[in-house]
């Protein structure tokens, strides 16, 4: 039950600061800016902190909840990750699934030999055999002041992660 309950709570916690500030007309809505990407991951590992979610940090700059350890050796360059992944906004909308593209909605890929966003590389790097963990990519390690098609400039995106198992690179 615990299992189940955590992932909504965690979902809810980080949706309810956004949810409440993005209420306003679509028209009305002001220009992203860093400032406002701060505020909003200040919000989030705000709630998540006060909710007693352990919250810690990279080097490089993501932010990570790690909800079940793996065991094992961790992915090295050419290593094979099966991985299942959920992509959302702060908000709690879902933009991207590894469900969506992949049959039983497993990923398999090369490590560090497929084009990710830095975040995300940084975040599988934390992952053994049966991982499991929610990381929040700011949007200078996702897709910046740009963005990308559905993701708007300076937009943190959150990933939950699964990685199913982990193959060594064939010597």
């Amino acid at each position: 039950m615990i299992k189940t309950v955590k992932p909504v709570v965690l979902a809810i916690i980080i949706s309810m600061p956004i949810f409440f500030g993005s209420c306003i007309n679509v028209d009305d809505v002001p220009e992203r800016t860093t400032e406002t990407e701060q505020k909003e991951l200040n919000d989030a590992i705000a709630a998540l902190e006060k909710a007693k979610y352990n919250v810690d940090t990279t080097r490089l700059g993501i932010y990570y909840i790690m909800n079940k350890p793996g065991t094992g050796a961790f992915p090295q360059k050419g290593d094979t990750c099966y991985l299942i992944y959920t992509g959302f906004f702060l908000n709690g909308i879902i933009f991207d699934a590894s469900i969506d593209h992949y049959k039983d909605s497993i990923w398999q890929l090369l490590y560090k030999e497929v084009a990710l966003i830095p975040g995300f590389d940084d975040g599988i790097a934390l992952l053994n055999k049966g991982a499991e963990a929610d990381i929040i990519v700011p949007s200078k390690l996702a897709y910046g002041s740009l963005g990308t098609s559905g993701i708007p400039p300076y937009t943190p995106i959150l990933f939950s992660l699964k990685m199913k198992d982990l193959k060594p690179k064939a010597k």
